[in-house]
């Protein structure tokens, strides 16, 4: 039948056509909510007729779907009602995809649910999955692995789950693909080290997880707790020194502390120290750094650069001789006590940390051959100026760290509460020495000459 006019032509093309009941024609018109009419009979293909060919505009389609075998999969109860039979899809899917099922079975595959990851028709993304995978197909379950952390492990970030999960089922927890840690060096091989003399962090053995979160955090390097909070709860000695002891080391409030000086996962130095010392110390300690107490310390690099004598424990790199790098009772983390004064009465107990170095006698004993290059023939000089009742303490005379004088001679000592500057005017000379304080005139010794009583010393402006 040929159409003839516009408007003839405009009525016709306002209608669909489809199938009705018996094989009929039945005109409905568009954009009205009712659907095609059910067949009543079996029919060989699904998508004719307009029912269900939107099933086929997909990238990636299932095989039966793509060869219109749908009666592959779907099985007539009655098809007068176009009524199918309800297929478990575990058995269903099986047929085709049988998976070896671990003793770690992903939930949906357990409760036979495979469509809740998987179109059985046809998909824009690969492996027919539902859902793009890397923008939130596991999280539409995993909604806990996508809170607003501030750190998100790079896998997480790119939708990669598969990575490091096997999606149906594992041998091992969490259906990890690999042992958890040989899974983590994959990628982080540096971690993993070994060789003679190396030094693990004992939590290695517990597994990266006992200290990362594998998929997100609020802390830096994906942690658990923040990087102190972490260490402390395993390292409970050291918690109880830090809030018991006098005096604690700043550095170990700061953010990150412990890894400021301590490697977190191996060194090859003792308790897993990044760089030796006093490499480690000097890398806050190269400014003036202002103590807990308000004072200013002083800046270590440079009074060690600009001072060549340096003393015994700096020149063997062993800061930790004399300092505790946590916490300490004694002031300035000193490992034993040491007199803070100028003027100190004598006790060998006072000076325990000199003397876990020094012999005592260096102090005790009147003579000093053997014992002292600082006597005046025989007579033991630093005897005479500590060993008393007003003794003169080490730092009266010495630097206990660097100096630019041999035996770490002071070019001045801070004296009195105004800490004024006292000259101490030393020289070193072939056969002993001179030196003019402020508390005596100008004394020179010598280790070669006879001993000279005292007396005779004391008319030259009193003994030091």
């Amino acid at each position: 039948m040929q159409v003839r006019g516009p408007i003839l032509r405009t009525w016709l093309l306002a209608w669909l056509i489809v199938l009705g009941p018996g094989g009929g024609l039945a005109m409905i018109a568009p954009g009205t909510d009712q659907p095609p009419r059910k067949p009543t009979s079996a029919t060989a293909t699904c998508t004719e007729s307009g029912c269900h060919a939107d099933l086929l505009a997909h990238r990636f389609l299932h095989g039966p779907a793509a060869g219109q075998k749908c009666d592959a999969c779907h099985e007539y109860e009655e098809p007068r009602e176009h009524r199918f039979r309800d297929l478990a899809e575990r058995d269903l899917c099986a047929k085709c995809h049988p998976m070896e099922h671990r003793n770690v079975v992903h939930k949906p595959v357990r409760d036979g649910q495979c469509s809740g990851c998987h179109d059985p028709h046809g998909s824009d993304h690969r492996k027919m999955l539902i859902a793009d995978p890397s923008r939130g197909l596991c999280v539409t379950c995993h909604i806990h692995e996508q809170r607003a952390e501030e750190h998100v492990h790079g896998p997480v970030a790119a939708g990669a789950c598969i990575l490091c999960h096997e999606p149906h089922s594992s041998w091992r927890p969490g259906l990890l693909v690999k042992d958890s840690n040989d899974l983590c060096a994959d990628c982080h091989a540096e971690v993993r080290q070994s060789g003679a003399g190396l030094h693990l962090h004992a939590a290695m053995e517990q597994g990266c997880t006992s200290c990362h979160n594998p998929h997100a955090s609020l802390n830096q390097f994906m942690l658990h707790k923040p990087t102190d909070e972490l260490c402390a709860s395993c390292h409970n000695s050291l918690v109880e020194s830090l809030s018991s002891s006098a005096v604690v080391h700043g550095a170990v409030h700061e953010a990150n502390g412990c890894t400021q000086c301590h490697s977190p996962h191996s060194s090859m130095l003792p308790n897993l120290q990044k760089h030796a010392e006093p490499e480690t110390c000097l890398a806050c300690h190269d400014r003036p750094v202002k103590a807990a107490s308000g004072r200013l310390l002083t800046n270590m690099a440079l009074l060690l650069h600009e001072s060549p004598d340096h003393h015994g424990p700096i020149r063997e790199g062993s800061c930790s001789s004399c300092h505790e790098p946590h916490a300490a009772e004694h002031a300035n983390l000193l490992v034993e006590t040491y007199p803070p004064e100028f003027y100190a009465p004598f006790n060998v107990d006072r000076y325990a940390l000199c003397f876990s170095c020094h012999m005592p006698e260096m102090a005790t004993s009147k003579a000093g051959p053997g014992l002292t290059r600082f006597r005046d023939g025989d007579l033991n000089l630093h005897w005479l100026h500590v060993n008393q009742e007003k003794g003169r303490t080490c730092r009266a005379c010495h630097e206990v760290h660097a100096s630019k004088r041999p035996f770490h001679i002071r070019e001045s000592v801070p004296f009195g509460s105004s800490g004024w500057m006292l000259e101490i005017n030393f020289e070193a000379l072939p056969d002993g020495g001179t030196c003019a304080p402020g508390c005596h005139v100008e004394r020179t010794y010598a280790r070669g000459e006879a001993v000279r009583p005292v007396e005779s010393r004391s008319t030259r402006g009193g003994a030091p």
